[in-house]
């Protein structure tokens, strides 16, 4: 079915509008300022984490995509002498052999995803802190028959959703024994492979041209999808998570599979694929519940579908519309049912029924509200409305409504001083931190082994710093990346390539209001590095198409003036006289933001005017010692 009708293009021209301002507003964080997890010295003396901004250098950016855009027009200059020297032919034809190697290359690169984060993991051996420190800890009191984690005002008690994360880690000990924390974190190991794969393999959808829905599923760029791998494999932030054993990784590869499963149902219509996409879906949402984001993504998707079939199709396929609702049925199904079995293995272990928990209201008000390490982080609100109600949920619920009604009234009472700074502070707070704060997540846990000194220094040294700089720059380029794509594949790019911009577009909406934390946001960053990548190879094309043109511009100048105008084209050079007459209007218009003091308290962040030395803590440098 050719996608080519004004539902389709509405729907890809909004999601494109959409991704295109959320990600410049990401870009304008990046290339403005930088966030990390820093430390406020008390009255007392004692140090308080905080994230800290400090500023940052937008011709450095500059000069860093400078230089890449030039490696990369290189890199296609060299790519089309070899391929003149090997066959006669500017041209590498992708043949079978060729194909080939590009699934031995894929594999290699999985196999090195697999040593790489496995020998992290041996060569760190981290015991789990934070979070995943009590959820671990709870597994392990199942293991000796204790479940005072459901007594009330416990763990479980106030978040009975978090059982389903507990039940994977009490399971896994059965397979490692009870106490080895190694275990998991190497299985981790494959979720991580896992989601390098799987994002890797969706970008085939890259090669499709628009109109071609799906079909293009199967015409795969392998060059394409290596430098995808690559991308992943070489930011490396996601990598440190696997010792963080809170379902993130294994939450997103299940997720990503349910992705992967419904684009090859919307390519091949079989009835399997549903199947394997609803049990990913409903395993994935009782490790965490936030992977429901993922399902709403698909089932928008499937809606889509359903309506060009039944509308827009000049067959009518009503079998075909009919199965993608019943997909979405499927899919909603499996969540609950897998829900209500993993409540009643747990129910079953523990001999007691799982209590109600927390309001969720109560987490929206709390990312509304001032946190110590940041605009919307863990502050105890929940938990503190939760007893003061004495665990009351109608109660807590109405709290909660009354408190968020305030918030609400204030912002929209205040929206220049309260509530767009607010808001762009909690966007720096979770997505302008290039570390995802992985490093933090790593750093002053104690280790069963000796950890050499090299990675000492990478995860809380001297080697850190430079890591934190590369990661910045990195974290613009992808971002610079995305904004490419969309820019270069804006017409010829289909509505189905977007799923995973989509599940991006979502999570960014729901941690807009949710509890907010670096470490919730990286699953939905790192869905935007395919885009990324397409998006430089894409300029790269285009560069080179460029520099070509110049070069038969000038020669076919020295012959005849006329002629050169005639192969151009007047509505070529009017299109893009208009494109640069309205890029610089835009790069005028932000030149001029740069200069309010609404810029300074919303993109342009920098906690050393308020005499906070984030400076001298991100790089290390001054007087300032990290405390012990």
């Amino acid at each position: 079915m050719k996608q080519n009708h004004i539902f389709y293009r509405t729907a890809n021209g909004m999601i494109r509008l959409l991704l295109a301002g959320t990600v410049f507003l990401l870009f304008l964080h990046s290339v403005f300022s930088t966030s990390f997890v820093g430390r406020l010295i008390q009255e007392d003396g004692s140090h308080q984490e905080r994230t800290l901004n400090i500023a940052d250098s937008p011709f450095g950016h500059l000069l860093v995509f400078v230089l890449l855009s030039a490696a990369l027009l290189a890199g296609r200059k060299w790519q089309q002498a070899f391929c003149a020297r090997k066959n006669g032919t500017g041209l590498c034809g992708e043949k079978e052999s060729g194909a080939a190697r590009g699934d031995m290359t894929f594999w290699g690169m999985i196999l090195l995803t697999v040593i790489l984060a496995g020998l992290f993991v041996c060569k760190t051996q981290l015991f789990p802190g934070s979070d995943p420190a009590k959820v671990y800890e709870i597994a392990m009191q199942w293991r000796q028959g204790d479940f005072s984690s459901f007594e009330e005002g416990a763990y479980l008690f106030c978040y009975p959703f978090q059982s389903g994360i507990v039940l994977y880690l009490y399971l896994l000990s059965f397979v490692f024994g009870e106490g080895n924390f190694v275990g998991p974190q190497l299985v981790n190991v494959i979720f991580l492979a896992v989601i390098y794969g799987l994002l890797t393999k969706l970008s085939g959808l890259f090669g499709a041209a628009a109109g071609e829905g799906t079909d293009g599923f199967e015409k795969k760029r392998k060059g394409l999808q290596t430098a995808v791998y690559l991308g992943l494999l070489v930011w490396v932030p996601l990598s440190f998570y696997v010792t963080y054993l809170y379902g993130i990784l294994p939450g997103m590869a299940l997720s990503l599979g349910a992705v992967y499963f419904a684009q090859r149902y919307l390519a091949k219509r079989r009835w399997f694929y549903i199947a394997g996409a609803s049990l990913c879906m409903g395993l994935a949402t009782v490790i965490k519940m936030n992977c429901l984001i993922y399902l709403i993504a698909i089932a928008c998707f499937l809606v889509y579908d359903a309506v060009c079939q039944f509308f827009f199709s000049g067959e009518k396929k009503w079998k075909e519309g009919a199965a993608s609702l019943i997909f979405i049925a499927c899919m909603g199904l499996c969540v609950a049912v897998c829900t209500q079995i993993s409540n009643a293995v747990v129910e079953r272990i523990a001999g007691q029924e799982l209590p109600e928990g927390e309001v969720m209201l109560s987490w929206v008000v709390m990312g509304m509200q001032e946190a110590p390490l940041g605009p919307g982080g863990y502050n105890g609100y929940i938990g503190n409305v939760f007893q003061e109600h004495h665990y009351d949920t109608e109660e807590v619920m109405q709290a909660s409504l009354e408190e968020l009604r305030k918030i609400v009234t204030e912002m929209s009472e205040n929206p220049l001083d309260v509530g767009l700074p607010f808001l762009a502070r909690k966007t720096a707070f979770q997505w302008n931190d290039p570390t995802f704060i992985c490093l933090d997540r790593t750093r002053g846990r104690k280790a069963q082994t000796r950890i050499p000194e090299w990675l000492k220094s990478v995860i809380d040294g001297r080697g850190s710093v430079g890591l934190s700089v590369l990661l910045n720059y990195m974290q613009t380029l992808y971002l610079t990346g995305v904004l490419l794509y969309l820019f270069l594949r804006w017409r010829k790019g289909t509505l189905y390539e977007l799923m995973g911009a989509v599940v991006f577009l979502g999570g960014y909406l729901f941690h807009l209001f949710w509890e907010s934390s670096a470490s919730y946001t990286i699953p939905y960053f790192v869905l935007l590095i395919p885009y990324a990548v397409c998006g430089m190879a894409e300029w790269a094309a285009f560069l080179e198409r460029e520099t070509d043109r110049l070069r038969g511009s000038r020669r076919n100048g020295a012959q005849s003036g006329n002629e050169t105008f005639s192969q151009t084209g007047w509505h070529g050079k009017t299109g893009k006289v208009l494109a640069a007459v309205f890029a610089l209007f835009f790069c005028l218009l932000v030149f001029a933001f740069t200069r309010t003091n609404l810029f300074d308290r919303t993109i342009g962040l920098d906690d050393d005017r308020q005499g906070i030395d984030a400076g001298a803590q991100f790089y290390q440098t001054g007087i300032w010692e990290k405390p012990r």
